[in-house]
């Protein structure tokens, strides 16, 4: 039986330390993010829900692009759609700023700043945005998952 070891500061300060098989390790990590409210349940989506991610996305050197530029859909929509694609085939909660422009120019919008284009989602609630300038990162809510998953059904018809 092998032994891991994993060590935790969280920015509360808080800390966790455990050593021992990894089912242990994973467990007892769980009950401790868990009563500092951090852990979530890691969402899961059928394999049916993720092709259809991957049917309009397309995984390149740089990131995710979409496949197809819809004339209906503006950079607003693709933004909220790539960054919900992140989230179920990447795994990847939160992207940055820069590679969330860089995915959305390839995919052949023209974005202009960000933030001036994400501000509405984010006030109705699609979106989190943390951090300043060059820090700043995006991560889609539920209901941005879910309005992303409606028009990424038109992008896939």
């Amino acid at each position: 039986m092998t032994n891991f070891r994993l060590r935790i500061k969280h920015p509360s300060g808080a800390e966790f330390e455990a050593e021992g098989p990894a089912e242990l390790i994973l467990r007892e990590k769980d009950s401790f993010l868990t009563s500092l409210g951090q852990h979530q349940a890691p969402e899961r989506q059928p394999p049916q829900e993720q092709a259809q991610w991957a049917a309009i996305t397309e995984t390149g050197r740089e990131g995710l692009r979409l496949r197809v530029k819809h004339p209906e859909i503006k950079a607003e929509t693709a933004a909220l759609i790539l960054l919900t694609a992140w989230k179920y085939l990447g795994n990847t909660q939160k992207l940055s700023a820069l590679a969330l422009a860089k995915d959305i120019k390839s995919s052949g919008y023209s974005p202009g700043r960000l933030d001036r284009l994400l501000a509405r989602a984010d006030k109705e609630g699609l979106i989190t945005a943390s951090g300043t300038k060059r820090s700043r990162a995006y991560q889609i809510t539920a209901r941005g998952a879910e309005k992303a998953w409606l028009e990424a059904r038109r992008l896939a018809a």
